[in-house]
């Protein structure tokens, strides 16, 4: 092997790197998290609370319901955020 054929193999292995380093990196996340579901349903505790960016995804899906016009599924994502907020109206016995 010569110099040039080391430099070339060097730069696919960079570029390969580079163009699927946020992929691995995605899936070792979503595989973490998989790991410390089961890790919680194994120990037999409760799943993790409701956390800022799950009411952020709420919030952005309402914003594109108010654009696209949908009243009805604004009103909706507002009762999902009262009941993530622990704010929802108590239910009449």
């Amino acid at each position: 092997m010569n110099l040039d054929a080391v430099i070339r193999i060097v730069a696919a292995l960079a570029a390969v790197g580079l163009v699927a380093g946020p992929a691995i990196a995605a899936v070792a996340r979503k595989a973490q998290a998989a790991w410390k579901d089961r890790a919680v349903e194994a120990a037999g505790e409760a799943a993790p609370s409701v956390t800022g960016k799950d009411m952020h995804v709420v919030l952005d899906l309402a914003t594109r319901l108010r654009a696209a016009g949908c009243t009805e599924g604004v009103a909706l994502c507002q009762q999902l955020l009262d009941v993530m907020l622990g704010n929802a109206p108590k239910a009449k016995k």
